[in-house]
């Protein structure tokens, strides 16, 4: 069974940290998604806990997950519609329908996997659809144009991938401090196809006193990611994040743990 990925890093999704023959671009660019090619992509995450408690983990081994999705665009009147499948069952479908605009109108997650979940009263699964919408990576092309150094996320979604970043650490929302600055280089080479580079790092801080022990509590995560979107199609070839989240009880460190996310796609007729 395949248990949903949220893309918290859009999520997010790097081993692409040296730029691979960056080529200097400055026209701009104005992505036109392909209705006839879909990606298929594999994707494996690892965590590895490094500090548990104050104490240095002992010969850390990461704990690893490996994936299958793919997803297509199709025209839906004004608007997009996009098909997402995790699992070579179909064992997760994510439906998302945009404006011209690129905004999400309406997002349903429906599979095996989560049918129980999706049946309880008060269940989280439409919000679970709304956060994956938003982090469809094509989607952030829908209806733009990049100069070099365009943010690839618009203010909006990354004021919310701030807050579900913060959620997902802690375990319920905060308020912290942060910045999404993955911009748009140029132009590169990626096994043989032209793509569109966006990189940069992701940061957040924050800090809170816990009420049963009176403790100071500084959390923080500091990422940096890489996006390759296929220039012919604009789908996503390559996305990988390599973060590290740390916490620290009055000031002393407490926890570290790294996450890396990568994912490894290939363009195919839909």
């Amino acid at each position: 069974m395949v248990r949903p990925v949220v893309v918290a890093f859009a999520a997010l999704a790097f081993g692409l940290f040296a730029p691979q023959g960056a080529v200097a671009q400055d026209a701009r660019i104005t992505p036109v998604l392909s209705t006839t090619m879909q990606r298929v992509c594999q994707i494996e995450t690892t965590r590895t806990l490094l500090m548990n408690g104050g104490r240095v983990v002992d010969n850390p081994r990461p704990v690893i997950e490996r994936q299958t999705s793919s997803l297509r665009a199709s025209r839906a009147g004004e608007g997009w519609a996009f098909l997402w499948v995790a699992g070579s069952e179909g064992d997760l479908t994510l439906r998302v329908e945009t404006a011209a605009d690129g905004a999400v109108t309406a997002a349903t997650l429906s599979g095996p996997s989560i049918e129980a979940d999706a049946r309880r009263p008060g269940s989280p699964v439409p919000a679970l659809a709304s956060a994956m919408a938003d982090d469809v990576a094509e989607r952030l092309l829908v209806g733009r144009a990049f100069d070099p150094g365009d943010s690839y996320y618009p203010e909006p979604l990354r004021r919310s991938l701030l807050q579900r970043m913060v959620t997902a650490m802690m375990g319920l929302p905060g308020d912290a401090n942060g910045s999404v600055d993955i911009l748009y280089e140029g132009e590169v080479e990626f096994e043989g196809r032209r793509a569109w580079r966006f990189a940069g790092p992701i940061t957040i801080a924050g800090e809170f006193t816990s009420n049963a022990a009176g403790r100071t509590v500084r959390f923080g995560n500091t990422s940096e990611a890489v996006a390759l979107h296929d220039a012919e199609t604009g789908l996503l070839l390559k996305y990988d994040v390599d973060a590290n989240y740390r916490t620290f009880v009055d000031g002393t460190p407490f926890l570290h743990q790294r996450r890396t996310q990568a994912f490894t796609c290939e363009i195919i007729p839909q």
